[in-house]
């Protein structure tokens, strides 16, 4: 029975993968297609051997870490090095059929083209019925164009189309419920002339305001005769600079990069906010260990009684989710109903005034920080020899150098690696800042992108997500590098700063 379903779940998973891959490999989806591909293979061939013992737990590992961890950050660098953002987000050949499609002018001279709308009965698909250029009937909609003979089509004494076989004449009330559809429908001609209805009887014929030159890689506006040839930010420009759009994705180079520093509607803003994220970790860190290191201490003193259920108490904010605690919060600095104010009959700017916002992501992210760094000190603490202890008391060791020489010292070495840590969380803490303030109050001069509480990875993500001018996801993912580079070196010195600890210790 072990057996049988051991073999159904390996091989459920390995369909299942497979399915994965066909589908990401029709989308031409090719790297995570073939990456399903050769997972399935790889489960199949590790559960199917009773000798591979280790890999059976190594390999979905090594699986999830890539899915989850490699391929969204070298994607990222990827995306780092192009002009992915709004508009430019497809390619050469589609931004030019969108513009040529999208953009398109009034047919001169043509008489206004009555329609009626009309449902095939084999497909129940909505058509409209029209003659087009002379007295030929057609039946189209925007898949599909069909000739009609005269002698299948009946009209009234004013040229309306009353029947027409194979197809049922819609009523006045079932184009009314049908508009918005009917709205949708355009109706393309072999000359390259399209219809769309203007009214519910009139269709309105358009041709392509621009033509393309393959050879030349360029359009032509068929009004004027304007020239518009690609630029290097992968968009059509004309002699004056006027854009065309859509843009499509191009390669950029470094560029993104470099305007952190040259283009000062990123510097500026950024500047604030890289200052304020470095301030805010390091600050929260020192505050959040400092805090529990002197519970840690008090409770740990023999003469106190009842210290389980103080330590429960102080631990309770360690047993709420994050997410609840930081959304209680913020109905607690509500500027009008907030609890505070109202407690205190103070009018108090929490969260629209810059310096009092900061104040509550502070109060917000200490409480939610130090119970973890009481757990810890206090296991720190508890580890310490009592024999160390006593032998500085009996050396004549005052209690603050006890502390300070002694406890202290053994304390950081237990708990540097934490410490760095807790640090790195601190400089991507994007859930507190996100629910609290929105990164709030907005900077003035950042285009609504970067506010006063704003860390770097929330700024980035409002670049990529929730950007005024449009997603900049080019940008954004330039300044993910950045920020995971910024952690990285700050955990990297944190790290040897432990080790030189340990050493002198």
């Amino acid at each position: 029975m072990k057996r049988n379903f051991k073999f159904l779940a390996t091989y459920s998973l390995a369909l299942f993968l497979l399915a994965m891959a066909g589908k990401l490999l029709q989308d031409k989806s090719w790297f995570l297609g073939f990456f399903f591909f050769i997972s399935s293979g790889l489960i199949v061939y590790i559960y199917s051997i009773n000798k591979k013992i280790p890999s059976k737990y190594l390999v979905p590992g090594l699986l999830l870490l890539f899915l989850f961890h490699v391929y969204p950050a070298f994607y990222s660098g990827v995306v780092a090095f192009t002009n992915d953002s709004n508009g430019h987000q497809i390619s050469k050949e589609q931004a030019i059929n969108a513009i040529i499609t999208d953009s398109r002018i009034p047919v001169e001279g043509l008489l206004p083209i009555k329609y009626v709308a009309a449902e095939e009965i084999s497909t129940k698909a909505l058509f409209l019925i029209f003659q087009y250029p002379d007295s030929n009937f057609w039946a189209g909609n925007s898949e599909s164009l069909m000739p009609l003979n005269n002698s299948d089509v009946s009209t009234s004494d004013i040229g309306v189309v009353t029947k027409a076989t194979g197809f049922r004449i819609l009523s006045p009330t079932q184009i009314a419920n049908l508009s918005s559809a009917l709205q949708d429908i355009v109706v393309v001609l072999k000359d390259g002339v399209s219809l769309a209805p203007s009214d519910f009887y009139v269709l309105e014929a358009s041709k392509p305001s621009f033509t393309y030159s393959a050879q030349r890689g360029e359009l032509v506006e068929v009004s004027t005769g304007i020239h518009y040839r690609p630029n290097n930010n992968g968009q059509m420009v004309g002699p004056s600079g006027e854009l065309l759009y859509p843009g499509w994705k191009v390669n950029v180079g470094w560029r993104n990069f470099s305007s952190v520093v040259s283009d000062p509607e990123v510097r500026r803003p950024l500047a604030a906010v890289l200052a304020w994220t470095l301030f805010n970790a390091f600050l929260i860190v020192f505050l959040s260990f400092l805090f529990g290191l002197i519970l840690a201490l008090t409770f740990n003193s023999p003469h106190l009684r009842s210290k389980r259920v103080y330590r429960t108490i102080f631990i309770t904010p360690l047993a709420i989710p994050s997410v609840l605690s930081v959304l209680v919060w913020a109905g607690l600095f509500g500027s009008e109903t907030g609890v505070i104010d109202r407690m205190f009959h103070i009018s108090t700017p929490w969260l629209t005034d810059s310096f009092w916002a900061r104040i509550a992501v502070l109060i917000v992210e200490l409480w939610i920080t130090f119970p973890y760094m009481f757990l810890i000190s206090t296991g720190a603490i508890q580890a310490i020899p009592n024999e160390i202890i006593e032998a500085a008391e009996i050396d004549g060791a005052s209690p603050l150098k006890s502390f300070t020489l002694i406890k202290l010292p053994l304390v950081l070495r237990t708990v540097a690696p934490l410490l760095v840590a807790s640090l790195a969380m601190a400089l991507n803490n994007f859930g507190v800042i996100y629910l609290l303030t929105g990164g709030g109050p907005v900077f003035s001069n950042s285009n609504g992108n970067a506010g006063a509480t704003d860390i770097l990875i929330s700024y980035t993500y409002k670049l990529a997500f929730n950007s005024q001018e449009g997603n900049n996801y080019g940008l954004a993912s330039a300044l993910s590098i950045l920020n995971f580079a910024l952690i990285a070196l700050i955990s990297i010195y944190g790290l040897r700063r432990m080790k030189t600890m340990e050493g002198v210790n």
